[in-house]
C-alpha cells in the first residue's frame, strides 16, 4: 500500500458518507461492485457500522476503492495512488477467481414453515451454510452479538474481531467432521432499510432472501466457524442443521439475542445490555446509536485503550437508573437527548483529556470509567437547577482530582467497581454539589 491502511479506510468512509443518502448512487455503486465480484451488502454494513471496514480482506478493500473511484471520480480514491500495481493485480485475480464458486442473492429456501411474518424455520446443509459464509453473504453484527475484541494490525490500525471461544469451535469441528454432531439450530436475521428483505410463497412453502438484504448470524457463530473447519477436515461431510430465519430491526435483534441460551453463555453484563431490562439500558443504547460519545461506550466489563473506550454500558446505565426518573419511552428519548448534549460539551471542553489517544491524555482520573457516574450526577444537577451546559467547566473545576477519598473510590474494586463502590461515588458527587448554586 502506498498509504497507511487506516488512511485509505478513512477516505473510503468519507466517500461513502457522501453518497449514502442517495438511492440512485448506491444502486449504481452496487452495479459496479458486482462487476468486481464484491458483495454489496458490505457497503450497507459499513454505512451502519464504520468499524466493519477494518475487518475486510485487502482484495475486498481494493475492490470497493476501485468501484467508488469509478462512480465518483474522487481523486482521493484514485486506485493507483493508494495501492501498488502488484496489489491491485493480485486483488482482482482473487476476486475473479471466486466468481464461479460464489453464491448470490436472491437465495431461495424450500420446505419452509412460517411461524409469524418475521419468523420462519427450515433446514440448511453445512455445505450450503459454509458456501454462504465464504461468499460473504453472512455478517457478524457486533451490536446484536457478544461484543468485540480489538487488536492492532500490521499497519497500526485497530481491527475489530468477534468474541470467539476457539476451544468450543475446535470441539464442534471435531464432532461434525466425524458425523458425531446432533443437528441444532442456526439463526439468521435478514434485514434491509431499502427493500423488503424476505418473500414467502405460502403454497410452495418457499422463502426467498431478496437481493439487497443483509444476513447477520444472530445465534450459531461458533457452530458456523466449526462447520467451516469441519469441511476442511472432511470435505464429504453431509449434515443438515435447523435454520431459523428472522427479520428484525436492530433493537429487536439485540433483545432476541439477549434472550437466547447458547453453549457459550453470555456474561451477565452483556446479556442485560442486549435484553434491555432497565429503562436506563434503553437510554444508553440510544446514546450508542446516535452520538459520538456513544461509540466509546464499550459492551463489556472492561475498556480497551486502543479503541478509545471511555466507560462501559453497565456503569453508565447504572448511574442513569440511579439518578433519572425514567418510566416511559418519552422519558428515554428526553434523557438520551439531554445526556447526548451534556457529553458533547464535556468531551468537547476537555478534548485532550478524553482524546482517543488515552495513553497520551493529561488527565489521570478525569477519564476513569467510573468517573462517568460522577459526570451523570453533575448532568442531573445541571438539568434540575437549569444550569447552562456552557458552564460545564465551572462544574468540573469543583472536582478535586487529587482527593484521596475520590482516588480510593475509583480504584478500590477495579474499573467497573461494585454496587457499594458505585453508590459511594454517587453519594460523593451529590455531597460535592449539595448546596452549590
Amino acid at each position: 500500500m502506498k498509504l497507511e491502511r487506516i488512511e485509505i479506510e478513512k477516505r473510503i468512509i468519507v466517500s461513502l458518507n457522501g453518497i449514502k443518502n442517495s438511492r440512485k448512487s448506491l444502486n449504481e455503486l452496487n452495479t459496479i461492485l458486482s462487476e468486481y465480484n464484491v458483495p454489496f451488502g458490505i457497503i450497507e454494513s459499513i454505512n451502519s457500522n464504520a468499524y466493519v471496514i477494518t475487518e475486510l480482506e485487502l482484495p475486498v478493500l481494493i475492490g470497493i476503492s476501485i468501484a467508488l473511484y469509478d462512480l465518483t471520480k474522487d481523486n482521493d480514491l484514485h486506485t493507483e495512488s493508494l495501492f501498488g500495481d502488484r496489489e491491485i493485480r493480485d486483488a482482482l485475480d482473487i476476486l475473479n477467481s471466486t466468481l464461479s464458486e460464489k453464491i448470490y442473492l436472491p437465495l431461495p429456501f424450500s420446505d419452509v414453515i412460517k411461524i409469524k411474518d418475521d419468523s420462519y424455520v427450515t433446514k440448511i446443509s453445512v455445505k450450503q451454510l459454509v458456501k454462504m459464509f465464504e461468499s460473504q453473504l453472512i455478517i457478524y453484527d457486533y451490536e446484536a452479538q457478544r461484543g468485540a475484541n480489538y487488536k492492532v494490525n500490521k499497519s497500526g490500525g485497530i481491527v475489530k474481531t468477534p468474541v470467539l471461544n476457539k476451544a468450543s469451535v475446535k470441539r464442534i469441528a471435531g464432532k461434525m467432521s466425524t458425523n458425531d454432531y446432533f443437528e441444532d439450530m442456526i439463526t439468521f436475521n435478514v434485514y434491509s432499510t431499502e427493500i423488503e428483505p424476505l418473500t414467502f410463497h405460502e403454497e410452495q412453502k418457499t422463502l426467498i432472501i431478496n437481493n439487497g438484504s443483509i444476513i447477520s448470524i444472530v445465534d450459531g457463530f461458533h457452530r458456523l466457524q466449526g462447520a467451516v473447519a469441519a469441511l476442511h477436515l472432511n470435505p464429504n461431510l453431509e449434515l443438515d442443521l435447523i435454520l431459523s430465519i428472522r427479520s428484525y430491526d436492530q433493537p429487536t435483534a439485540q433483545k432476541f439475542f439477549g434472550q437466547l441460551n447458547t453453549i457459550n453463555v453470555l456474561n451477565k453484563v452483556r446479556r442485560n445490555e442486549l435484553s434491555q431490562v432497565r429503562m436506563s439500558d434503553k437510554v444508553v443504547s440510544n446514546l450508542q446509536r446516535k452520538s459520538e460519545f456513544g461509540k466509546r461506550i464499550v459492551s463489556s466489563t472492561k475498556i480497551n485503550e486502543l479503541n478509545g473506550d471511555l466507560t462501559t454500558f453497565d456503569i453508565l446505565s447504572y448511574a442513569i437508573d440511579k439518578l433519572f426518573k425514567i418510566e416511559k419511552q418519552f422519558d428515554v428519548l428526553q434523557t438520551a437527548d439531554y445526556l447526548d448534549n451534556f457529553f458533547v460539551y464535556l468531551l468537547g471542553t476537555y478534548s485532550l483529556e478524553f482524546s482517543q489517544r488515552t495513553k497520551e491524555s493529561t488527565g489521570i482520573l478525569i477519564n476513569h470509567p467510573l468517573m462517568f457516574i460522577g459526570y451523570t450526577v453533575i448532568a442531573k444537577y445541571m438539568q434540575d437547577n437549569k444550569v447552562a451546559l456552557s458552564e460545564i467547566k465551572d462544574m468540573i473545576n469543583k472536582i478535586d482530582f487529587e482527593d484521596e477519598n475520590l482516588k480510593t473510590l475509583l480504584n478500590e474494586k477495579g474499573i467497573a467497581g461494585n454496587s457499594r463502590v458505585r453508590n459511594s461515588i454517587v453519594e460523593y458527587f451529590e455531597s460535592l454539589f449539595r448546596g452549590v448554586k
